[in-house]
Parts: structure tokens; C-alpha cells; sequence
């Protein structure tokens, strides 16, 4: 499917804030991103289930997809972010119209479980979205260096139309496989990515750059997600990969009796020899580079090196 792109966001644009997953667990944070928001010269409008709960969610499913549906069919808004992630995103992906978003696209960002969406939209709509700061955790948090770093390079992307090019190390990156890759960002939380690969909400991998991160995920957990993803071909089409931060993801169950992530990635793709950038600035842990859905990317993991070379916005 042809790729669709957000208008570029300006001063004075509507942002749509809604909450497709769980309901807010710190109202402070809510509260401080919808102010650095408006600092940053943006209308800020929250959806009705906002500030709702039901169960582990905001609300009942239809709801919470009617909440992004108005606001994607909405032409006075330019971008949708997320309140939070969760456990729930899922159940709103039937629920899309995916055509109607594909003709009305809009700047989308969300972290963790939203990651669900980001790739049901790539896939089903064409829409590049961004896998990145979300209100609570990306915009509401105290400020600081990694705010900064977080907003700074959301604008970077999402602002210009044109290439952001290299994105800048906040911490220290680490070469885990040398080499150099081309070609398009598919991935984001490793739940999610688990989850939808093979399904018909799955984006085409065809010569992609496959990132991911996770949260208290065990080695060995992740050792058997990846290796039922190897025996099912995900790796065939993947030009590299760039992994973020693996935030409580210590072995419990099997202590002391497997190697560490990495040295397990490299076992399961060895055979495809892919370079592989390690502990790169996206995750659970406060640190969030905005890393694009579909767009054309260049990695040199020798040097340590994102370069995001097409244009997220038109």
C-alpha cells in the first residue's frame, strides 16, 4: 500500500488527545503535557474518555475508536496523541475505518501498547505515524534533559517537511552486529510486534528496518518470541534492526543459566548477518526518540548512526 503522510504541524494547530488504552495513572503528568503542549503553541482538545475509567481501559471499546474516529474525520485537528498505554489498544482494530483514516490523515503518536494501532495503521491506512511520546510519559513528564530531548526531535520530525536526517544519541548506543542497512521502520513495542506478526494488521516487511523495545520481558520470553518469528519468516525480508531500552527485562525463572539478550539476537539471526544497533534511545524508561512508522531509514551500526533520510510530514 502506498504510504500517506500527515500535514506538518504548526503553531496554532488542534492536537487531539485521546485514550485508546489505559486510563490515566498520573493526573499531574496528564496535566503537564496538555501545558507543554499549549507552550509549544498548540490547541490541545481532550476526547471524552479522557478522563474516564472502566476496567483496565477508559471506556467500552466502541467508544474509545468513535473518541479517534472524530478526531481523525475532524479537519480542524492536525495530530492525535495518546494518553497512556496499557493492555487494551487491541481491541479497538476492528473497530477502525481504515479507509476513512487513509483519507483523512493525521499526525498519530503513542508508546508501548499503542503500538498495536501504529502498525494496524500502517498497515490497513498507508499512514506513517509515530511510535513515540505520548502525553503522559513523552509530554507530561517533569523538565528535564530527556523531555528535551524527547520534544525537540518530535518537532525535528513532525514539524518539517523534509528529512530529519540523524537522530542524535542521548545515551551511550552500542554496535551489536557491524554493518550498514537501508530501508523502511517497521516495529515498535515487542508485545505488539509478537502479537500482530502474520495478521492481517501487520505491515509489509519487504526490505525494513525492523526496531523494538520491551518492558519486563524475560531473556528467556523473548528468546521464544523471536524464535517462533524466525521460523515464521519474519527475519527473510529485514535489511537491520535497531533494538531501545530493555527495561526489566532480567532473567528470573531460568537465573544464571542463559546468555544476555543480545548474545541471544545474535544466535537467532545469525544466519542472516543483518547489522544490529543495540540500546538505542526509545523505551519504558523516560527516553524517547520518535522513531516514524514506514519511513525510509538508514542505519551504520559501526558508527552508530539513525539516519532518518525521507520526509515524515508533507
Amino acid at each position: 500500500m502506498e504510504l500517506v503522510k500527515p500535514l506538518a504541524l504548526q503553531t496554532g494547530d488542534k492536537i487531539g488527545i485521546v485514550a485508546p488504552s489505559m486510563h490515566s495513572i498520573d493526573d499531574k503528568a496528564v496535566q503537564n503535557g496538555v501545558t507543554t503542549l499549549r507552550e509549544l503553541g498548540f490547541n490541545v482538545e481532550m476526547g471524552p474518555t479522557v478522563n474516564s475509567k472502566y476496567r483496565n481501559t477508559t471506556a467500552l471499546a466502541e467508544d474509545r475508536a468513535r473518541e479517534m474516529m472524530r478526531f481523525f474525520t475532524d479537519p480542524d485537528t492536525r495530530a492525535i496523541i495518546c494518553l497512556i498505554g496499557g493492555d487494551t489498544a487491541a481491541q479497538l482494530l476492528k473497530l477502525l475505518d481504515y479507509e476513512t483514516i487513509r483519507n483523512n490523515p493525521k499526525l498519530f503518536s503513542g508508546m508501548s501498547d499503542i503500538g498495536h494501532l501504529n502498525l494496524a495503521l500502517l498497515s490497513r491506512s498507508g499512514l506513517v505515524t509515530i511510535y513515540g511520546p505520548d502525553l503522559t510519559f513523552g509530554f507530561g513528564r517533569s523538565s528535564n534533559p530527556a523531555t528535551r530531548y524527547n520534544i525537540d526531535l518530535f518537532l525535528k520530525c513532525c514539524t518539517r517537511p523534509e528529512p530529519p536526517g540523524k537522530m542524535p544519541a542521548f545515551t551511550q548506543w552500542e554496535c551489536w552486529r557491524p554493518g550498514k542497512a537501508r530501508g523502511r521502520s517497521v516495529g515498535g513495542y515487542l508485545g505488539a510486534i509478537t502479537c500482530l506478526y502474520r495478521t492481517s494488521y501487520w505491515p509489509s516487511m519487504e526490505n525494513s528496518i525492523l526496531f523494538w523495545e520491551a518492558l519486563e520481558t524475560q531473556p528467556h520470553e523473548i528468546e521464544r518470541q523471536f524464535t517462533v518469528a524466525e521460523a515464521e519468516g519474519m527475519f527473510e525480508k529485514v535489511t537491520g534492526m535497531v533494538v531501545g531500552k530493555l527495561v526489566g527485562c532480567e532473567e528470573k525463572d531460568y537465573e544464571g543459566m542463559l546468555p544476555d539478550i543480545k548474545e541471544i539476537l545474535l544466535e537467532i539471526t545469525k544466519e542472516y548477518g543483518f547489522p544490529i544497533i543495540g540500546n538505542a534511545d526509545f523505551g519504558h524508561d523516560g527516553i524517547f526518540m520518535p522513531v516514524p512508522e514506514g519511513i525510509l531509514t538508514e542505519i551504520d551500526a559501526q558508527q552508530l548512526s539513525i539516519d532518518l533520510v525521507e520526509p515524515v510530514v508533507q
